[in-house]
């Protein structure tokens, strides 16, 4: 993984920490990223071990 993977891993898992309960959307927008691009994130962080995803809630659609 190169260094701007591991920067952007970084940034995702620090706003988690600062604060807990972000929906994709709120983290796409602190990190300038689509909803969906972060929710692939996440998976894969979550696959590393690195966070874990704790609630999942429907949205209208």
């Amino acid at each position: 993984m190169t260094d701007w993977w591991s920067e952007l891993d970084d940034e995702i898992v620090n706003c988690l920490v600062d604060q807990e309960s972000l929906t994709p959307a709120k983290l796409g927008q602190k990190i300038g990223m689509s909803p969906e691009a972060v929710t692939s994130l996440l998976g894969r962080l979550a696959q590393e071990g690195r966070i874990a995803i704790l609630r999942v809630a429907r949205t209208s659609g």
